[in-house]
């Protein structure tokens, strides 16, 4: 488990800000308070009800041997990313991991995986395959949830502090706060229907549109 969530497990170095850097862009984020605030909403309504549950389902389907759904929860990943550049993010994230996953540990449920959705002209979105390697390696589901949540929230809040004046020691201390709420989140996560899995942090979803035709940005996405 730590050697998968350290900085140096092979994931590919894509840097997002999910349309964060529009919002810095506009001055509508101008402190750490302020992205503090928009952070913690985005984990809530984004990822919580969207990629954590795709994780849990994916975990729970590895692990209780009904592979058969992850071609079509991959779909639904797919279908609830509202904009185009979080789309291929969240599959050149989810290439990568898959490739980690495969050649560093040869795990048979990432190649089956891999095998599946090749079949059925997919690419793969990092939330199916974290939740599928993380069953492979034999990590407990809170374990799995857990782990991507404050992955995630910890990434984009580094993303953050290299675009706002925020210092190591402020970067740190919020990422120390969300632990409380990552952790409701992980709850909700596992407790929330696939068939209610959404991104409902529309206001987000708005300015990461606005970021794909920014004239300069430093993100991808």
């Amino acid at each position: 488990l730590m050697q998968v969530t350290s900085a140096a497990f092979p994931t590919g170095s894509f840097t997002q800000s999910y349309g964060f850097e529009s919002w810095l862009d506009e001055r509508r984020i101008r402190t750490a308070a302020d992205a503090e605030e928009r952070l913690h909403l985005w984990l809530r309504h984004n990822l919580a009800k969207g990629d954590a549950v795709a994780v849990t389902q994916a975990f729970r389907h590895t692990l209780y041997g009904e592979e058969q759904h992850l071609a079509a929860l991959n779909r639904q990943v797919g279908a609830v990313k509202f904009t185009r550049e979080g789309r291929e993010a969240s599959e050149k994230s989810g290439q990568a991991w898959l490739a980690a996953f495969r050649d560093i540990f040869e795990l048979e449920p990432i190649l089956r995986l891999d095998e599946r959705l090749s079949a059925d002209g997919q690419r793969p979105h990092q939330a199916v395959v974290y939740g599928t390697g993380c069953a492979g390696l034999g990590f407990s589901e809170v374990q799995a949830v857990e782990t991507f949540l404050w992955a995630s929230f910890s990434s984009l809040a580094a993303v953050i502090a290299r675009l706002l004046p925020i210092g190591q020691v402020e970067l740190q201390r919020m990422i120390t706060a969300a632990l409380p709420h990552v952790r409701d989140c992980t709850e909700i996560a596992r407790t929330t229907p696939p068939d209610r899995m959404s991104a409902s942090y529309s206001a987000l979803d708005v300015a990461a549109m606005h970021h794909e035709v920014l004239a300069t940005r430093l993100c991808i996405s």
